[in-house]
């Protein structure tokens, strides 16, 4: 360990007198590259800023790594420095399919040098204004097979947080990382499904995270401290995914080794307890097979929840990687992933009526010294890549992961469900309901007039011990060739595997505790018989072929196409049959790109998708029976890129039907039918900036109308009573069970966890003698809990005719929230930051359910140090 350590100090001080004597000599003359906004129009240069070519130039000396970028571009590299200055200093090198001169930059990486435009084929390399930006952390492309054009050129909305976006705010998880991006919405765990639970565009996103183009559907929350940056692909994407992704998928991108030698670590504190541990460590191993690197990534985190009772978060997780064949065509990299959690788990707070109970935010009811949230993902992914010269590359991946959980937690419950007497007539037919709502029932209800100090909150019991797993293989071709003069990139993939769920429930029941003071005493519980494990598999496989045309310079038109068998099987039979359904389905995509201007696009984007009924490895009887239901997405936008690709704009318009939507006839509960519709459409803009003077910017705003166009469902909370009348089966109770209050038809109803306006921003920017100063905010319009539900509001404990009775929806309102950051560099190695978050201690709904509403943190500071070596 002790010589390359050695040698990179002796690098170090190298490229700091050669940088220094480079910018004494050639600062104040041709050597130093025009500021922004005084060097040439980059848009006479199409043919180099703008043309995608696959380059394979291996990690080593840049003088001839120069060389190798001039016969794979076709370009020339004129330099202003002299020759043996370049010859000093050593690239990563560089792989893949983008721009030259985004691969020029990449090349030339933290060497100080910076990249000129001056020519139709012609760069020109020289010492960077000490105004400009080191752009090789801006996040132009995605590392994703599926996807062969930089961002720019991509017919379809992609949200990007960068990893410098993610440090300047010192998050921790991928729920706090989204928060970057408009139209997704953060729920609260499910029942059986604790961990990142969001919305993509009003559909859910559970089953649509992929961790680097894999699917990670384990029930955990997941760490955020082995993201290089995280992704949010907007809209139907099954020809690029598989099954799912209505709204669109979240890909994490993790950590790569790095031909280049590096150690950082991080140490934050905070208010809250906070206490997190990080550290990256990358060695190359320049002289074993052809080149090969290992890093290192690891953290440690304890912290409370500023504003919160009892809840903690305690997470530990390691992530190693290793890679041969950095020098080679041909690349083998191992990486494993490991996150242990054992934490308090928080359901918050309970509802009261249609709204959150107005007690103390740091009301806890849960049982902290039995509650607990344990996950231990394990995930191994091998990857091997070779190229075929510079226009193709062959790519097998295959993952296995591990996904066990163990949890208790309580969730709060305020009872507001009355009890309902039926009202004959004398024949004895049923002519109506009367409604009583009073804690002396049987079942316990509380008018919303009662004083929190006489309401009892129920602690429901939600114990889960279950295991995911999943092993997978992912083959693919990615090509660069002409066909006629016209110039095509595409994508051939295949990829299959198995998925299982195991998951056990116990049901335990336990008392109630005072609402407006929740005891924190050990409970007696009564334990039903725990069930036998149920066992859910699933085999699926995918063929895809994607494809893009460059038809002229202005012109590019893409489509593809994919096949998706999916098939899952349970063990626990239903009437003698175990629950079997197979599924096999096409789904498309086309899109059109016109670019009036090499730094800008229009787009025009269609595509399709589908959700199995056994999507989230859930079968029963009943959903065995259903076809998938089916999604279409129309969307067209703008994207454009200025001051050399510092600062991006997008903005789109995009309409998303859902049909086939799972519906139970609300008269004949035993009836599941594919006959609702739901729509969604709006807009999206976004801004990144990564500028000079550590101006950063990332911004972004959704607007969002979700309804329900079509559907047989039964909004009315009398439902029950609805079918009881129409069981009478003579036409005056027909007409009476399909009239309201009995029957209320959720057409044109929002969806739930659907606001309609979300907004984002973060800015940094220099504030003087050596100080970086940050802010930032978020905002979410008020929204529902579920879609189609309405609930019965009693303020009254008398009987009341159910005509009478108020009906409203389970609603959260909406919140704005501010942050702050300033960061100091005490040297070249070590920086302090410090970060203010929710700045006016704000009161809000964070994670809403159907059930509970958990909020978001309080007023909270963390400080910390950050250093590299």
């Amino acid at each position: 360990m002790k010589r390359p350590l050695n040698r990179w100090k002796l690098w170090q001080k190298r490229s700091a007198k050669v940088v220094a004597v480079t910018l004494a000599a050639y600062g104040a003359g041709e050597g130093a590259v025009a500021q922004e906004g005084h060097g040439h129009d980059r848009s006479h240069h199409a043919p180099i800023s703008q043309g995608v070519v696959k380059f394979n130039i291996p990690a080593g000396q840049m003088d001839e790594a120069l060389r190798s970028f001039e016969s794979q571009s076709g370009s020339k590299v004129n330099l202003k420095v002299p020759a043996e200055t370049v010859a000093g200093f050593r690239t990563k090198g560089v792989s893949g399919m983008m721009s030259a001169e985004q691969a020029l930059r990449e090349l030339l990486g933290e060497t100080g040098l910076g990249v000129k435009v001056t020519g139709d084929s012609t760069f020109e390399i020289g010492v960077q204004n000490s105004e400009q930006v080191d752009v090789t952390t801006q996040s132009t492309t995605v590392a994703l097979t599926q996807f062969t054009q930089p961002l720019l050129d991509t017919a379809q909305t992609v949200n990007v947080i960068p990893q410098y976006i993610m440090q300047e705010q010192q998050v921790t998880t991928l729920r706090d990382t989204l928060r970057n991006s408009p139209g997704i919405s953060i729920a609260a765990g499910e029942a059986g499904a604790q961990g990142d639970n969001l919305t993509i565009r009003g559909f859910s996103a559970r089953n649509d995270m992929f961790l680097d183009g894999i699917r990670d559907f384990g029930s955990y929350y997941r760490d955020a401290f082995d993201y290089e940056q995280v992704a949010v692909l907007q809209g139907p994407a099954s020809v690029q995914f598989g099954r799912g992704s209505t709204g669109g998928v979240i890909n994490q991108e993790t950590k790569q080794p790095q031909a280049n030698e590096f150690a950082r670590g991080s140490l934050q504190l905070g208010t809250n307890l906070m206490r997190r541990v990080a550290g990256d460590i990358n060695v190359p191993l320049k002289d074993t097979l052809d080149g090969a690197a290992f890093r290192l990534n690891v953290v440690g985190t304890q912290s409370k929840v500023a504003q919160r009772n009892y809840a903690e978060t305690r997470r530990f997780g390691i992530a190693p990687s290793l890679i041969f064949g950095l020098n080679s065509p041909t690349r083998f990299s191992l990486n494993y992933l490991h996150e242990a959690e054992n934490s308090t788990p928080d359901y918050g707070l309970p509802y009261f009526g249609p709204r959150v109970a107005k007690v103390n935010r740091k009301n806890y009811y849960g049982f902290a010294n039995d509650n607990f949230l344990r996950t231990n993902p394990d995930v191994v992914t091998a990857k091997v890549e070779h190229d075929i010269g510079t226009r193709a590359t062959l790519r097998n991946v295959t993952r296995w992961g591990n996904y066990p959980r163990n949890v208790v937690i309580t969730e709060p419950q305020i009872l507001t469900v009355g009890t309902l007497t039926a009202i004959k007539d004398s024949t004895g037919k049923i002519t109506g309901y009367n409604a009583t709502c009073a804690p002396t029932n049987a079942t316990a209800c509380y008018p919303v007039t009662t004083p929190l100090s006489n309401v009892q909150v129920t602690r429901a019991q939600i114990p889960i011990n279950s295991t995911e797993d999943i092993i997978w293989n992912q083959t693919s071709a990615v090509g660069h060739f002409s066909l006629r003069h016209i110039e095509n990139d595409a994508v051939i993939m295949a990829e299959g595997g198995r998925e299982r769920s195991m998951p056990q429930r116990t049901a335990r029941t336990v008392g109630t505790t005072n609402a407006l003071n929740p005891a924190q005493d050990v409970y007696v519980a009564s334990y039903s018989t725990p069930p036998g494990r149920t066992h859910i598999t699933s085999w699926s496989y995918g063929v895809g072929f994607n494809d893009t045309m460059k038809l002229t310079q202005w012109l590019m038109l893409s489509g593809g196409v994919r096949f998706d068998h999916f098939e899952t099987q349970s063990d626990q039979a239903a009437n003698g049959v175990l629950p079997w359904r197979a599924d096999d389905k096409p789904t498309y995509r086309a899109a059109a790109v016109v670019k009036p201007r090499p730094n800008g696009s229009v787009y025009f984007d269609w595509g399709t998708s589908f959700n199995p009924s056994a999507e989230s490895l859930s079968l029963t009887a009943n959903n065995a029976t259903q076809a998938p239901q089916e999604n279409e997405t129309y969307e067209t936008g703008a994207k454009w890129a200025f001051l050399r690709d510092r600062l991006n704009l997008n903005g789109a318009y995009f309409r998303t039907t859902k049909s086939n939507v799972y519906e139970t006839d609300p008269f004949d509960t035993t009836q599941v039918r594919n006959v609702g519709n739901q729509r969604i459409q709006g807009v999206q803009f976004g801004v990144l900036g990564h500028l000079p003077q550590h101006f950063d910017i990332l911004a972004g705003y959704a607007y969002l109308s979700g309804r329900v166009t079509a559907t047989t469902l039964n909004a009315s909370p009398f439902a029950v009573q609805a079918a009881a009348i129409a069981a009478q089966g003579d036409a005056a109770s027909l007409a009476l069970a399909h009239s309201a209050p009995f029957y209320i038809n959720p057409v044109g109803m929002p969806f739930a966890n659907v606001p309609k306006n979300t907004g984002n921003l973060w800015v940094t920017h220099d504030i003087g003698w050596g100080f970086v100063g940050g802010f930032g905010t978020n905002y979410t319009a008020a929204r529902r809990a579920s879609t189609g539900t309405l609930i019965a509001v009693y303020d009254t404990t008398a009987a009341t005719n159910v005509n009478n009775v108020r009906l409203d929806y389970k609603g959260i309102p909406e919140y704005w929230i501010f942050s702050a950051m300033i960061r100091k560099p005490l040297s070249d190695r070590l920086d302090f930051q410090a970060n203010l978050n929710n700045l006016g201690n704000k009161f809000y709904i964070d994670q809403p359910h159907p059930n509970h509403l958990i909020p978001g943190e309080g007023f909270n500071a963390q400080f910390g140090f950050n250093a590299r070596f």
